[in-house]
């Protein structure tokens, strides 16, 4: 009896060990991505020109996007939202949301965008917050290949665009680009909405 109380003893020190614990939590992580997730809010919020932007071009995330949710909302609450809508074949519009219940309704491809009735922004735009389905860390961004996006940031060649992905969305390897995809000035990688 007295040997498997030292056993048990030796199991509960080794296995109570902080080290181990910390071994266990960073494989964990390393597993599901959550190793390169830093402080996504606080990198947001530094973006260059965020604080001061009179509006900020967003997206409403889908099942498996980034959680930008808290973000959407804090913007929205401010009066700095904007989401897109799809106008067209090939286009797409920026539209100021104040609220999300009453401005959102589900558009085309199941994405909670503005409803009609809304006027499309037709100011500066300084800062964008960028979906997409791949990205690298130079910068390079593919989203669903119709190029909604491309068409719409290369009319801001001076706004600062952040890509926005999960840890599954953001390639290791360089990703394949057209003179017309339009790179990011960073990514930050933040958790995915369930």
């Amino acid at each position: 009896m007295g040997t498997s109380i030292a056993i048990a003893i030796i199991i509960i020190l080794v296995f109570s060990s902080s080290a181990i614990v910390d071994l266990i939590q960073r494989k964990r992580r390393d597993k599901t991505g959550d190793s390169i997730i830093k402080e996504p809010w606080v990198e947001i919020h530094q973006i260059p020109g965020y604080r001061d932007a009179r509006k900020i071009a967003a997206f409403y995330p889908m099942k498996g996007e980034p959680n930008l949710l808290p973000i959407v909302e804090e913007l929205a609450r401010e009066g700095r939202l904007l989401l897109p809508k799809v106008t067209g074949d090939t286009t797409m519009e920026f539209y100021p949301i104040d609220s999300l219940k009453k401005d959102l309704a589900p558009g085309k491809f199941g994405i909670m965008e503005p409803r009609d009735g809304l006027e499309p922004w037709s100011g500066d735009i300084t800062v964008f917050l960028v979906p997409g389905t791949k990205f690298n860390w130079d910068g390079s961004r593919q989203g669903h290949g119709k190029g909604y996006y491309d068409r719409y940031l290369a009319k801001f060649p001076r706004a600062y665009m952040a890509g926005i992905a999960t840890p599954a969305q953001i390639s290791e390897t360089p990703l394949e680009q057209k003179d017309t995809d339009i790179k990011m000035n960073t990514i930050i990688a933040c958790r995915e909405r369930y």
